[in-house]
């Protein structure tokens, strides 16, 4: 067995056995009468939540074993040298024809990945009352998602091919061009690219805005950018979030979020992600991401730039390759150190609640995550491995804990 296939296998099996141990979890672990008495539910709601989540972990299952049979085929089975073959042959400029193998190779892996989607949408959340979407909507989604990565990823490749010409310094130079691009994304995102998803609408409902004003005043924190999404044309799951900087901040309610809370509820749930802002989570978790990505990019320097390791990973040398190659291992090492991101994330959701239930009754942040359970179908007690790598929030039990204890205070 080659290098690549060990490295392939481990992180397949990782992967697989995590899935697995949460469907063992779900099907075996027991939920006591005082949680379910808590969050005002009953065994035939704990039993469609056991099997609504066992739905997606069966669809995780195959969506990974699919993707890592195409690192397989690109690496060991040699496609990528066939596509290099093949764009070397149209006589096409050296830059073009490596950022041709690597469109070509996001294309077919984005192509195939999107059965996955299509099935979790239109079977899994269709069968547990979720889906509002149409098939044209998904289809017009995914080519707009499809067209906008395809951007990205050329302007990235074709910066990346430029900087390799300077072996001792790319890494640094393309850390810097990541972080600038994080950067401006943070300001375009919320004006440019979710307006061509979703419709987002001054928030108008006097109550809750006469709740809001209060924890405006309350908390020294002017809010002005509230908005609300139409997330109810796709999905009945409910949500909001906080994003960007200063005059270009907003918090984002979803529609089928306001539909299920009261007016004194949505204001937890503002105060909640105000607390995000009063604690830095954005620029903390920013500056983490700039420190992960300077020391990574380093670290995979000298690897990216040897023909020892391409040719481990049965690459010809050349650009794409090497991107390809760099692509790759970032990935399966950032894999690895995810726990700590959620880790880190599951905390700043502590804090963000701990801010919350200084400023609102933390009751009505409590009956608010209730319903966010309710309405999401969450499983309460996941695998404590799987949640490691994957729960970037507390369960809600977790949360609601915490909230009693010690009034919510870390």
């Amino acid at each position: 067995m080659s290098e690549v296939s060990i490295i392939l296998t481990f992180y397949l099996s990782v992967k697989l056995v995590l899935d697995l141990s949460q469907m063992y979890t779900i099907k075996n672990a027991s939920v006591d009468k005082v949680s379910l008495k808590l969050l005002d539910i009953n065994q035939d709601d704990d039993k469609i939540s056991r099997k609504y989540n066992i739905s997606k972990l069966n669809v995780s299952v195959i969506r990974n074993i699919t993707y890592v049979g195409w690192i397989y085929i690109i690496f060991q089975g040699g496609l990528i040298k066939e596509l290099n073959i093949f764009f070397d042959s149209t006589d096409l400029h050296t830059s073009l024809s490596d950022l041709l193998v690597i469109v070509s190779l996001y294309i077919m892996i984005s192509i195939s990945m999107l059965v996955f989607a299509f099935y979790s949408n239109f079977v899994v959340e269709e069968k547990y009352g979720f889906n509002t979407s149409s098939k044209s909507l998904f289809f017009k989604d995914n080519i707009i998602s499809l067209i906008l990565s395809i951007a990205l990823i050329s302007m990235l490749s074709l910066i990346f091919f430029y900087l390799f010409s300077f072996p001792d310094l790319w890494w640094f130079l393309m850390s810097l061009t990541i972080l600038f691009i994080i950067i401006i994304s943070i300001f375009i995102y919320p004006t440019y690219i979710s307006p061509l998803f979703n419709k987002f609408q001054n928030l108008n409902d006097d109550d809750i805005k006469n709740e809001i004003k209060d924890l405006s005043e309350k908390t020294s924190f002017p809010v002005n950018n509230l908005y609300v999404m139409d997330r109810s044309k796709r999905s009945k799951h409910p949500n909001a979030y906080f994003t960007g900087f200063k005059n270009n901040r907003r918090i984002v309610f979803f529609d089928t979020l306001l539909s299920i809370l009261t007016p004194r509820e949505v204001k937890a749930v503002l105060a909640h992600e105000i607390g995000h802002y009063k604690h830095n989570h954005i620029v903390k978790s920013l500056l983490l991401s700039t420190f992960i990505i300077f020391l990574g990019l380093f670290l995979l320097s000298s690897l990216v730039n040897s023909t020892t390791y391409l040719n481990l990973l049965n690459l010809p040398f050349n650009a794409s390759s090497q991107l390809i190659a760099l692509f790759f291992t970032y990935q399966v090492a950032s894999f690895f150190i995810d726990p700590l991101f959620s880790s880190l994330s599951r905390k700043n959701e502590y804090e963000a609640d701990a801010y919350a239930a200084d400023q609102v009754d933390k009751e009505y942040l409590i009956s608010s995550l209730t319903k966010l359970y309710k309405s999401n179908l969450s499983f309460l007690v996941p695998n404590k491995f799987y949640a490691l790598f994957y729960y970037s929030h507390p369960t809600v039990l977790e949360r609601i804990n915490k909230l009693r204890s010690n009034d919510g205070r870390l």
